[in-house]
């Protein structure tokens, strides 16, 4: 997966797959964020209508941090 590939995104304060997105909700919609591979965020990202954990994407714990 190259950094800018995604499978997850933001919309409406909530993340969902790509394929999960309300019905006339398009990925490319200015109102939707990508959640990039080459992210790092403190947890994995849970899909809200289908429950898929996405962990594609660099997960930091606070033990990493502290090392």
């Amino acid at each position: 997966m190259k950094s800018f590939d995604f499978e997850a995104v933001v919309y409406d304060s909530n993340v969902f797959c790509n394929g999960c997105l309300p019905a006339g909700v398009e990925v490319d919609d200015d109102v939707v964020c990508p959640i990039f591979a080459g992210s790092e965020l403190d947890y994995a990202p849970v899909c809200c209508e289908c429950g898929q954990v996405h962990d594609y994407m660099s997960i930091i714990s606070k033990d990493k941090e502290d090392s």
